[in-house]
């Protein structure tokens, strides 16, 4: 062989060597990107399971505080009030229609309010 053969061998040798080399870039290139993006998901999730665990141990200690207070009488009176919308003897409830048209309650405490004998009594907060 002449050496002119064997120069333009080693040229096809090149020329097939770059086009590999150009796929092995890519190929690199974009399991890279594959796994940096699969980073930034696994960022943004552990950001958010961040904050969903802030915010049940916030729930958690509230519930807590509620729990030492269940049994105390000032508790026991609130929630009749909400939940039951129960009232003391000496207070009314008075019902007012909402923006929507449903009505809602109301406990109220009235100087000047009367028993069911027709009677004005003073009201107190105290207890029933």
């Amino acid at each position: 062989m002449s050496e002119q053969q064997k120069t333009k061998k080693r040229k096809r040798k090149k020329r097939r060597l770059k086009p590999l080399t150009l796929v092995i870039i890519i190929v690199i290139v974009l399991l890279s990107g594959a796994y940096v993006r699969n980073i930034v998901k696994l960022e943004i999730e552990h950001h958010q399971l961040v904050e969903q665990n802030q915010k049940l141990k916030d729930e958690r200690r509230q519930l807590r505080i509620e729990l030492k207070n269940v049994n105390s009488r000032e508790y026991i009176e609130d929630q009749a009030r909400k939940q039951l919308r129960l009232v003391n003897p000496d207070e009314i409830l008075f019902v007012f229609p909402d923006q929507n048209g449903s009505t809602t309650g109301d406990s109220s405490s009235d100087s000047n309010s009367s028993d069911s004998s027709g009677n004005s009594s003073s009201s107190s907060s105290g207890n029933s």
